[in-house]
């Protein structure tokens, strides 16, 4: 049965949405070395769409704290505090035991050393939520 986990990543303040996402792509790839053949079968990253502003809004009510005052997300419903997050991410694996494959390899001590390391450089890696998705339901067109 396939099992797919997801990922929920936030930018360090000091980067721009476009170099969030060149480091992330950059990590992806350095993940998928680092796996070699435990690698998901699927790894695909959303991006929330973001612009900048020169002159950050008014910060919302009960909210000064906001990781993103000069970039908004574009937001169709609900407030910014919402989406401060930069990224989610989700991994697929074919069955529970590809799953425990990749997380023996990249939790092992060298690996996950350098994992750590690349991470820290674009990640506000205490924030990093990652969670194991339950019943997947699709509606298409």
């Amino acid at each position: 049965m396939p099992l797919h986990v997801l990922i929920i990543a936030y930018r360090k303040p000091c980067l721009t949405p476009h170099e969030f996402h060149t480091r992330y792509e950059a990590h992806a790839a350095l993940i998928k070395r680092l796996a070699g053949d435990t690698f998901p079968i699927s790894h695909r990253r959303t991006y929330i769409a973001r612009t900048t502003v020169h002159s950050p809004p008014p910060p919302e009510a009960g909210d000064t704290t906001s990781p993103n005052p000069t970039t908004p997300a574009t937001m169709l419903r609900g407030a910014q505090a919402d989406a401060d997050f930069d990224a989610f991410a989700e991994l697929g694996f074919a069955e529970q035991a590809a799953f425990e494959h990749f997380v023996a390899r990249v939790q092992s001590p060298e690996v996950a050393a350098e994992i750590k390391a690349d991470e820290e450089g674009f990640f506000e890696t205490e924030r990093v939520t990652i969670v194991m998705v339950g019943e997947v339901c699709e509606t298409r067109g």
